[in-house]
C-alpha cells in the first residue's frame, strides 16, 4: 500500500448538492506535539495507507484504479477508490467496511477529501476532509509546538446514531492516529540519535588515543 494517491486540485471534483442544508456537520481535532506538520503529513498523506494509522481499520487497500473520466457510472471518472474494513467486532457480527473515493488531495495544503460511497455502517451521502495542521511556537519559546490533526465531515444523518455517537467515534479515531503518529515520529528521532552516537563515539576514542600516544611519546625516556 506504499502508493500515495495524488488527485490534482484541478480535476473535475464532483460538488457536493447544490444548497443542500447538511443535518449533521461538524470537526474533531487532535494535537500530535512532538511531530511537526510535515512528518505527520508524510505519514497520513497516503490515501490506501489509513490501516497504518488508524487503530480501528484493519483493512485499505486499492478497490479501483483511476480510469478515464466518465459521466455514465461505468467507471471511477479518473479518481482513487480505496476500500476499508474495520477490526473485527467483539460482537461476532461483520466488520464495518466502506468504499471511499478520492476527491481531492492538495500535498501543498496538507489536505484531502472524500466521498464514502457504498458501506454497511448506515451512511448515506457523506464527505470528510482531512487536513495536517502547523501550530506556532511553542509556549517555553523553544521550537514549535508541533501540529494537529483535523477531520471535518459533512452528512445526512444515520438511522438509529446519535450525532454525539458519530463525533465520538472519529475523535477517538483521530485520537489514536495522532497518538501512533506521535510514537513513530519520536522512535524515529531516537533511532536517529542512536544511530549518530556510534561514529560520535568513535571519534572521541580516535582523539583522546592520539592524545595518549602523544604523551607518551613526551615523556618516554627512550631516545
Amino acid at each position: 500500500m506504499g502508493m500515495a494517491a495524488e488527485t490534482p486540485s484541478t480535476d473535475a471534483v464532483p460538488p457536493r448538492p447544490a444548497g443542500k442544508a447538511w443535518e449533521w456537520e461538524g470537526r474533531v481535532v487532535s494535537p500530535v506535539p512532538a511531530a511537526t506538520a510535515d512528518e505527520a503529513w508524510a505519514l497520513l498523506s497516503d490515501f490506501l495507507a489509513f490501516h497504518r494509522w488508524h487503530p480501528r481499520v484493519a483493512v485499505c487497500r486499492l478497490a479501483a484504479q483511476p480510469d478515464a473520466p466518465s459521466s455514465g457510472g461505468s467507471g471511477t471518472g479518473g479518481r482513487v477508490v480505496r476500500y476499508c474494513e474495520g477490526t473485527p467486532r467483539d460482537d461476532g457480527l461483520p466488520a464495518d467496511w466502506a468504499h471511499e473515493t478520492l476527491l481531492e488531495h492538495d500535498a501543498a495544503r496538507r489536505f484531502f477529501r472524500y466521498e464514502m460511497n457504498d458501506n454497511n455502517m448506515g451512511f448515506g451521502i457523506f464527505f470528510a476532509a482531512f487536513r495536517v495542521v502547523a501550530l506556532g511556537a511553542a509556549a517555553d519559546g523553544a521550537g514549535t509546538a508541533g501540529c494537529e490533526l483535523r477531520w471535518e465531515f459533512e452528512c445526512e444523518p444515520v438511522r438509529g446514531t446519535a450525532r454525539e455517537a458519530l463525533v465520538a467515534r472519529l475523535q477517538a479515531g483521530l485520537d489514536g492516529m495522532a497518538a501512533r503518529v506521535q510514537e513513530h515520529v519520536m522512535s524515529a528521532r531516537a533511532a536517529a540519535a542512536v544511530e549518530a552516537a556510534p561514529t560520535t563515539s568513535l571519534q572521541q576514542a580516535a582523539s583522546g588515543l592520539e592524545a595518549a600516544d602523544g604523551l607518551k611519546l613526551d615523556n618516554s625516556i627512550a631516545v
